[in-house]
């Protein structure tokens, strides 16, 4: 249920449902980040931390734009050349 999946805030709530398999902690107390802390400390003790997970970093959507019409031009420069 929870595999590769960031379940924060469910682990947090102690809840199994679909809408709480996320990361967003917002709205969360004291007692839910002291019960995901526990959660921690147990994965800590019995898991080896083998590596970080670095989240992807997203381009702004102007230079997105730019990179697509880049490519549309080029491809579009290739097919004349193979003509």
């Amino acid at each position: 249920m929870f595999a590769g999946k960031e379940c924060s805030r469910a682990l947090a709530l102690l809840s199994f449902k679909q809408e709480d398999i996320n990361g967003d902690l917002e709205g969360l107390g004291e007692s839910e980040f002291t019960i995901l802390e526990d959660w921690e400390f147990k994965f800590i003790e019995k898991y080896p931390k083998v590596g970080l997970l670095i989240p992807e970093q997203r381009a702004p959507k102007n230079e997105l734009k730019e990179q697509v019409q880049d490519n549309l031009e080029n491809s579009n420069e290739y097919k004349d050349k193979t003509k």
